[in-house]
């Protein structure tokens, strides 16, 4: 069975992010329960790197064994 290396709510893969933009993503542990409330503001940069990184895994970033990113939305570009 293959697995898709698309993230789960932009439907886009890693590769496919904005270095320039900004996105909200959820903290979420293993079993895909929200950790925080608030949305966590990171660069496709960013992302980018963490993501080769760690890897990712059920359709978010992998940011240690038990907490992931789930990418939600853009929110801006960043600032020059």
């Amino acid at each position: 069975m293959l697995f898709s290396k698309k993230l789960r709510h932009l439907e886009i893969e890693v590769k496919e992010l904005k270095d320039d933009t900004i996105y909200n993503c959820i903290i979420r542990d293993k079993k895909k329960k929200q950790i925080e409330k608030e949305p966590v503001e990171i660069s496709g940069k960013e992302l980018k790197i963490l993501a080769e990184m760690q890897g990712q895994r059920y359709g978010m970033i992998r940011y240690s064994n038990e907490l992931f990113y789930d990418v939600v939305d853009e929110k801006e570009k960043v600032p020059n």
